[in-house]
């Protein structure tokens, strides 16, 4: 496995792990209707620390098992970012058009403000997805 390889599964795993544990603290009260803008933000520090903290560390254990290969990135490399790019550049649009939506509608700030978070963290993963489908199939 290459180092952007390893990284992109490191930092894919580190997303999903901040969000869901964000989600799980965040969600259940907005369905209840008790959750305001103020009380997630303790939360969406935390979310955004650990996914900070969480890549320099794993970005550290992934060099120092190969510290020959931390700067290398060869063509294929490129075309897997480019190709995941565009991809997931749908489920950003998706996430984007459904928080339009929501404020057309004049829903609750606290719903636009998480369907554009959700956008952008959902189009992250599915980035680190695609990336790992083509490394592993070839591009």
């Amino acid at each position: 496995m290459s180092f952007q390889e390893k990284s992109n599964l490191a930092m894919t795993a580190i997303f999903v792990l901040a969000y869901s544990a964000y989600a799980v603290h965040v969600l259940p009260p907005a369905l209840e209707g008790t959750a305001s803008m103020e009380g997630v933000g303790p939360y969406l520090f935390a979310a955004v620390l650990f996914l900070v903290i969480g890549g320099i560390v794993a970005h550290i254990l992934i060099a120092v098992t190969a510290p020959n290969e931390a700067d290398a990135a060869d063509e294929r490399d490129r075309l897997i970012e480019m190709r995941a790019d565009a991809r997931s550049s749908y489920v950003l649009g998706t996430g984007a058009i459904l928080a339009l939506g929501l404020a057309l509608t004049e829903q609750p700030l606290f719903w636009i403000v998480h369907a554009i978070l959700a956008g952008l963290v959902l189009s992250e993963i599915a980035k680190g997805v695609l990336r790992a489908i083509d490394y592993r199939r070839g591009v």
